[in-house]
């Protein structure tokens, strides 16, 4: 909807025009907010547009070019329309001269950062009688034809504009849940890494391998270790648990910050506290973050 599409295949096309950023975040707030909305194509080269027939995407829009005619002797054009360059224009307006449809003397093009196309008229010619025969014999003015099929699902569907903003604010919805849930579950492992090292160093679990001799030995020792603390534990110590213990250092034991671990653990529990009210609070999340995208586009 933003950049708008065209192309062909076999017995299908589509064509969607493009729309305004800020209208399409706009209509997906209030999609999200379970508000009415209605969305009409936008043009980076300008002109006026009648959008009576658009049909949501899947019916018609007429372009004009938008034209300065304060002089009754000059027509300069300002704006394109859509589907138009001012060459393509010039074209057009050069051939309805030599068809004897516009009655003009020169067209000049003196287009730099803004569209300039000045149109002056033959002698006893005025302004109000070209402008209906600029629309209606050059391209000026165009009748584009919408038809917004896209892939859903790996299947072709026509969709209205309407659909389009539902199904992706459905869509964005599910994503930033599962985003928050993935972060969520991180967290909570680091979390239970952080108890299990506190709990190691402070209640020098690490004190009782010392006598062991093999493999086996040493790790249930440091799984009995845990036993009285377990309430403490968020999931079940496994052998990676221990695995992961046994490699901390000497040196970061004897020097072992409790209270940088404590501080890390009320980090992440703050962290994971304000995942569990956005959980509890999605289409609010989703709209914050839809303002987060439209304030970088300023």
């Amino acid at each position: 909807l933003i950049l708008g599409a065209e192309g062909i295949a076999v017995g299908m096309s589509t064509y969607i025009l493009r729309h305004n950023i800020h209208e399409v975040i706009d209509a997906e707030r209030k999609c999200l907010r379970g508000e009415k909305f209605q969305l009409y194509p936008d043009f980076p080269t300008g002109g006026l547009i009648d959008v009576s027939g658009y049909e949501d995407g899947l019916g018609k829009i007429v372009t004009r070019a938008k034209m300065d005619t304060s002089d009754d002797k000059k027509i300069v054009i300002t704006e394109l329309p859509y589907g138009s360059t001012t060459e393509s224009l010039c074209n057009s307006i050069e051939k309805a001269v030599k068809n004897g449809k516009i009655k003009a003397t020169s067209i000049q093009d003196y287009t730099s950062d803004n569209v300039n196309i000045e149109i002056k008229l033959q002698r006893g010619v005025y302004t109000k009688d070209v402008v209906d025969a600029l629309y209606a014999f050059t391209d000026c003015e165009q009748t584009i034809y919408c038809n917004l099929l896209v892939i859903k699902d790996n299947m072709p569907v026509q969709m209205t504009c309407t659909q389009v903003i539902q199904h992706h604010s459905k869509q964005l919805v599910g994503i930033l849940k599962q985003e928050l849930e993935l972060e969520k579950a991180a967290l909570m492992e680091k979390l239970h890494l952080r108890t299990l090292e506190r709990i190691f160093v402070e209640e020098r679990i690490y004190k009782k391998i010392e006598n062991q001799k093999t493999e086996e030995g040493v790790i249930k020792a440091v799984m009995d270790g845990f036993k009285p603390f377990k309430e403490e534990l968020i999931r079940p110590i496994t052998v990676d648990d221990v695995d992961h213990l046994l490699k901390i250092p000497i040196r970061r034991i004897s020097l072992y910050d409790m209270n940088k671990n404590r501080q890390e653990v009320q980090a992440i529990n703050d962290r994971i506290k304000e995942i569990n009210r956005l959980l509890k609070h999605l289409v609010d999340y989703a709209i914050s973050w839809l303002d987060g995208i439209e304030a970088k586009l300023d």
